[in-house]
Parts: C-alpha cells; structure tokens; sequence
C-alpha cells in the first residue's frame, strides 16, 4: 500500500466463533500479513453497539428508503469520525439489510461471498461503496448494463497459505463427501460400496437431530471437526474429495436460483491432495477457475465406479497439476489482485 493507514480490516474474530466466520478469519490474516493492512479487533464492539441498537435501525431504515439517503450518512459519518482518512475492508457473507450497516458505505471495501438470486437485487439497493468484490462472476454478468457495475471487481474465493504443502497427508478413508451433499454423487458412492464393500465412504448425515459423520464401514465416527484445524485434517485424511457446485442437481437451488460459483471445498480438497470427482456446470466461474483441470466429472454411474476404483488404487501422483491451481487460489494470490484495485482509490 502506498500509506500503511489507508485501509484497515474490521474483523469480529475475537467476539464470535461462529463456524462459517472461521474460514473469514482465515482470508482476513493472510490479507493483513500480504498487503500489510492492520486488522482492527477492537473497533468491532463498538461499532456493533452503536448499530445494533434498534432505535438507530429503524432511523438508518428509515433514511434507506427516502429520499434523505443522499443527504444524510450517519453511519458514515459516525465511523468516519474514528478511522479518518481509512477505508474499511470487511467481509460480508450475504448482501441482506443487517444493522450494522456502515459496512455499505463510501469508506467500505466490501467483500461479498454468498451473492444468489434471492438477494442480488439488493446490491444496487444498499450498497454505496465505490468498491464491491464480489466472488462470483455471475453477478458481474447480471449487472453488465446496469450502473452499479462500475463499482464490482471480481476475485474468486481462495485458500488460506497456512495449509499449503508439498507433502500429501497420510491417507485413511477411502472417499469422503463432507458438508453439503449432492444426491447424484450420494446414491452412486451407495452403489459402489454395495458392489464393493471393502471401500470406505465417509459422509455427514442427521443422527438425533445432530450432524455426525457416518462411515459405511464404522458407523458413526467420533470427529471433532469445529475447529479450522480439525476440519482440515479431516478432509486431508481421504483420497477421493466428492464435490459438487451449490446450484446442481437440485441441491440448493430455491437458494440459489441455480447461481454456480466455485465455494471453497474445492480449493481445501485440493491444497490436501485429494483426488476429487465432482458435479457442476461449465458455468463462468468453474470455467474461468479451471476445475476441471484438477476435478473429475463422470457422465454417469458406470465412469463415476471405475474412476473411484482407478483412484483407491493410484497413490495420489497428481502433485504436477495440482500445483499451479493451488498456488493460483491461496489467499496471497487473491490478495496480491486486491491491491491492483485497492490501489486505485482515491483518498477520502
């Protein structure tokens, strides 16, 4: 950064550990240490307090929806007032109406994550900010002819570097579909281990209104995943990652209105060196991310069997092509493009 104080990283990380913040925490330290921004802990309290506070809602509301808008930011001004001269950058998961709305203003660098179609339309609704990264090429092509265009960059989500290495993880589970499930993928791995049951498939299901992870050959495992580490290790312990885009076959897509980027477990699979097999579309952001180049897509069940008796046999050799996505997609890399454009700002 041309001066130290430009910008600085509002984080929550010391006031909640809530599990989809984890991997943010992640991005945010790598963004800190590459670009050499400070990352700001202790304004998080007070900046939440001042906008929590209902009454201030409904007033910054209330301002949102009239004609005042243009007029009257005291969310800006309020914040402002502590960090002149600094543009915030925080991350935000979703572009919904929140309380703690500074993050939509001019002196904010907002990094949105999870844009789909039930909420796109709020970004030229809420947003001021001269800078939106948004991670998901789609929404630069919903908004090609509309003026908050202008205003979004694209970067893809990324992997933090604390997990790269050239060694490849010892490996114990056979095939492991963690977090989100895709049907198709499900059914056809339940095929497999009919046919072979020798082969261990690991998943997570509901048990007594709890998710566990199930194993077709030890029943419920005893995992502790709740932390970043743990849940890494995890993953690094399969050979075989199934994977699949949010959009696809179903799977979220009331959610997602069939909107496809490429979410994280691609990136934490591959920086383990799992094998992966994978369902999604030539959409703009698999393409543009080159997933296919580390990321088997069988058409149906019969390449999807041979694939996966093909990969519990091959020691993972697949360091080679591995190498180039990984690097591409650690959080340095990522952070290294934000400054092209954190660059271009101009000073408050």
């Amino acid at each position: 950064m041309k001066k130290e104080n430009r910008f600085f990283i509002l984080s929550s990380k010391q006031y909640t550990d809530y599990y989809p913040l984890q991997v943010v925490y992640e991005w945010e330290q790598v963004i800190a240490d590459t670009l050499n921004i400070p990352l700001d802990f202790e304004s998080f309290p007070m900046v939440a307090a001042k906008f929590d506070n209902k009454i201030n809602q409904q007033v910054q509301k209330g301002i949102r929806n009239s004609f005042l808008k243009k007029h009257i930011d005291s969310s800006f001004n309020y914040f402002k007032r502590h960090k002149k001269h600094q543009y915030l950058v925080s991350f935000l998961l979703n572009p919904i109406p929140i309380s703690n709305h500074y993050i939509y203003q001019q002196n904010a660098v907002v990094i949105l994550l999870d844009v789909f179609a039930n909420t796109i339309d709020q970004i030229p609704v809420l947003f001021k900010n001269k800078l939106i990264f948004v991670t998901n090429i789609e929404v630069m092509q919903y908004f090609e002819n509309h003026p908050v265009k202008k205003q979004l960059r694209y970067i893809p989500l990324s992997i933090s570097d604390e997990y790269y290495s050239v060694n490849v993880p010892k490996k114990k589970i056979d095939v492991i579909q963690v977090g989100r499930q895709n049907v198709v993928l499900h059914d056809w791995m339940l095929k497999v281990v009919v046919k072979h049951p020798e082969i261990e498939y690991v998943y997570a299901k509901m048990e007594d209104g709890v998710n566990v992870y199930f194993s077709t050959k030890r029943g419920i495992l005893k995992e502790d995943t709740r932390t970043r580490a743990a849940f890494m290790s995890f993953l690094g312990s399969a050979k075989i990652s199934l994977l699949s885009a949010p959009g696809i076959d179903g799977g979220e897509n009331i959610r997602t209105g069939g909107y496809n980027p490429v979410t994280p477990r691609f990136y934490e699979s591959a920086v383990n060196y799992c094998y992966m097999i994978g369902r999604f579309p030539d959409s703009a952001d698999f393409v543009e991310n080159q997933v296919s180049s580390v990321c088997e897509r069988p058409a149906d069940y019969e390449e999807f069997e041979s694939t996966v008796l093909h990969m519990i046999d091959t020691p993972f050799d697949r360091q080679k092509a591995y190498g180039p996505f990984i690097k591409e997609h650690l959080t340095s890399t990522i952070a290294q493009k934000m400054k092209i454009e954190l660059d271009k700002l101009e000073a408050i």
